[in-house]
């Protein structure tokens, strides 16, 4: 009995992690030799299944945290030093997305996408380190997930 659970958990284990993208995906997949298995449920809940949702094509937006390293007022100029801010932000920090954003009246130039405020709180003060922003905090708002 014991060595039973213990084959059960290792192969839940097994197909949980070889299958987190979509497991009613992996549970549809014919084989030949074994039976078929046809999953009817509501799309959206298929689109909320796993980490990697698509929406229309696009990631799947939850709350979240970006660093705002630069906010301007509606003006050309702010536009500009955004878009500036943005392509140094991409040149030299590479590890995240960064996105130029017009939220009327203000534009923006934030970085990275963050499920918790200490992980943006800890890029922050790394950036802030380098002295080469004015102004920089830590923005909640709807971040990208991974694909």
């Amino acid at each position: 009995m014991r060595r039973f659970f213990l084959i059960t958990l290792i192969l839940f284990c097994a197909l949980t992690t070889r299958a987190q993208s979509n497991i009613v995906t992996e549970l549809e997949r014919d084989v030949q030799g074994q039976g078929t298995v046809r999953v009817t449920q509501p799309q959206k809940l298929t689109e909320l299944m796993g980490s990697m949702a698509l929406r229309d094509g696009k990631p799947a937006q939850v709350e979240g945290y970006r660093v705002l390293v630069y906010s301007g007022n509606n003006s050309r100029a702010a536009r500009d030093e955004a878009n500036n801010m943005a392509q140094y932000m991409r040149e030299n920090f590479p590890g995240a997305e960064v996105y130029v954003v017009f939220e009327s009246p203000i534009r923006s130039c934030q970085y990275g996408d963050y499920r918790t405020r200490e992980e943006a709180e800890a890029v922050m003060y790394r950036l802030k380190a380098t002295r080469k922003f004015r102004e920089i905090s830590v923005k909640k708002t709807l971040i990208n997930l991974p694909y």
